[in-house]
């Protein structure tokens, strides 16, 4: 893959550019980095000790680009940003060569106290670093707020990596869509998303350096901590490439007979459902397993009909625009045969919150667009408040 330069005192970070990344637990990094070296992508490796991963895929020929998330910033044990960061975990990244990805602690909305802890600190580490920023969806809220977010970026001049906190999907909400594309647009430094799923391809398509698809629910989202609550078990899931969502394996089948005339949008080419729909995967031995795998597969195969080689902004921007209604259009009519089904509100939200620059002539993003990866010939397997601060 050909990296998009990144300017200035930030080019170290050149490597990461326009880059779509898998998020994965540390014993997950073997069949991750088998996927990723198909698409020259890279990984984020989440958890305390990375490093016997990372050597372990440095050992086995893996030459992608490579974060390692502390996760300090979730859970019931969470810790809070005015708990700062640690330098030893950037040098223990460095020392890996890697850029480093601080260990932050979780933003409530408008700690302005705490971002300025986080950055203060990240600015003062030995470049390259990424400031982890773990953000509640309300820091997105308002434009004076996320404006707020963005003069202190601004101020301390360190690239950040941003995870988005909520119950589900945040995108889903049109106000975290709108603000998050803000951030994109007026931010002097380099931003990056981890802890995403398909939002993912479309933080890249309007200008995101990269960004990261969980292989799991709990590392493609930020939940909210819930006390006295006890957790769900998740259900076996599959990325749908038409209706650009996951989709449970236990009713796709269902879904997809709903929609005969439709049948050859739901065939995939994957190495993992060659030929056969997603809903075949229900019921393997290792269905969790392969529906991660084809889930990827599919998503990257996605990433490089979106990002086409020397493609503009306005053009990137406009073809995720015109996926997402397409694909919303598929889920309404799954609705109208299915009433029991509703179509995923991040898809709504995308389109309401943002809109095409081709057909429209919107303003878009400034940072430097991604290019395409390259695709295997072979694919292996108020305001007033934030004055006072």
């Amino acid at each position: 893959m050909v990296a998009t330069d990144v300017p200035g005192e930030h080019g170290a970070l050149g490597a990461l550019a326009g880059w779509l990344l898998i998020q994965c637990r540390p014993a997950q990094a073997g069949i991750a980095a088998e996927v990723a070296a198909a698409y020259d992508a890279g990984l984020v490796l989440t958890g305390k000790e990375p490093e016997p991963a990372v050597r372990g895929l440095r050992r086995a020929g893996f030459t992608g680009p490579v974060l390692c998330d502390a996760d300090r910033y979730s859970g019931p044990g969470r810790r809070n940003a005015s708990r700062g960061i640690r330098p030893g975990w950037c040098r223990r990244q460095q020392d890996l060569g890697l850029v480093a990805l601080t260990d932050s602690g979780y933003l409530e909305a408008r700690d302005l106290q705490g971002l300025r802890t986080i950055l203060r600190a990240a600015a003062r580490q030995p470049p390259p670093v990424l400031a982890m920023l773990p953000l509640a969806a309300r820091w997105f809220a308002t434009t004076a707020v996320v404006g707020a977010l963005v003069r202190e970026i601004g101020v301390h001049g360190v690239p950040v990596a941003v995870a988005i906190e909520s119950r589900g999907d945040p995108f889903a909400v049109q106000y975290v869509v709108r603000n998050f594309l803000h951030l994109l647009r007026e931010s002097p430094v380099p931003v990056v998303l981890l802890r995403s799923d398909v939002g993912a391809l479309g933080a890249l398509c309007h200008g995101a350096l990269a960004a990261a698809i969980g292989t799991v629910s709990a590392l493609r989202h930020l939940y909210p901590v819930i006390r006295g609550q006890g957790g769900r078990v998740p259900r076996g899931a599959a990325f749908v490439t038409p209706l650009l969502a996951y989709h449970a394996l236990d009713t796709l089948d269902e879904a997809i007979g709903a929609l005969p005339e439709s049948d050859h949008l739901w065939r995939c080419e994957c190495p993992v459902c060659d030929g056969r729909t997603p809903a075949a995967l229900a019921g393997l031995p290792d269905e969790t397993a392969a529906a991660f795998r084809h889930s990827l597969h599919a998503q990257f195969r996605l990433r490089a009909d979106l990002l086409r080689p020397k493609a503009t902004r306005e053009a990137l921007a406009s073809t995720w625009h015109e996926h997402c209604s397409h694909a919303l259009s598929l889920h309404q009519e799954l609705a109208g045969r299915l009433p029991h089904r509703r179509p995923p509100a991040a898809l709504a939200s995308w389109l309401a919150a943002s809109t095409d620059p081709i057909r429209d002539g919107a303003p878009i993003p400034r940072q430097e667009a991604p290019t395409a990866a390259r695709p295997p010939s072979r694919p292996q397997d108020s305001p007033k408040n934030l004055a006072r601060d």
